[in-house]
C-alpha cells in the first residue's frame, strides 16, 4: 500500500513540475511572437526538450510504456536539434 502512495506523490510532483515548465514554455514562445525577437529562442526550446522528458517520466509512472517511449524520442530530437543548430 506504500508503494501506492510513493507512485502518487511521484507523479504528482512530475505533474507539477511539467504544468511549471509548461507555462514556461508558453510564456517564452508568446514573448518571441509578440516581440518578434527570437534569441530566447534556444532558451525555449531547451525547455520543450525538458518538458518532454518529464512527460515521458509522467507516462512511464502511469504504467504507458509506448507513450513514454515516443516523448523520449522527443524530448531525444528536440534536444540534439538545439545542440547541432546552436553549438556547433
Amino acid at each position: 500500500m506504500e508503494w501506492r502512495s510513493e507512485t502518487g506523490l511521484r507523479l504528482r510532483i512530475l505533474t507539477i513540475i511539467r504544468f511549471i515548465i509548461g507555462l514556461l514554455v508558453i510564456s517564452l514562445s508568446g514573448y518571441g511572437l509578440w516581440t518578434e525577437d527570437f534569441r530566447i529562442l534556444p532558451l525555449m526550446l531547451l525547455m520543450l526538450g525538458v518538458l518532454m522528458f518529464i512527460t515521458g517520466m509522467v507516462e512511464i509512472e502511469k504504467r504507458r510504456g509506448a507513450y513514454s517511449i515516443l516523448h523520449f524520442l522527443t524530448a531525444t530530437g528536440v534536444l540534439i536539434f538545439l545542440f547541432y543548430t546552436y553549438v556547433i
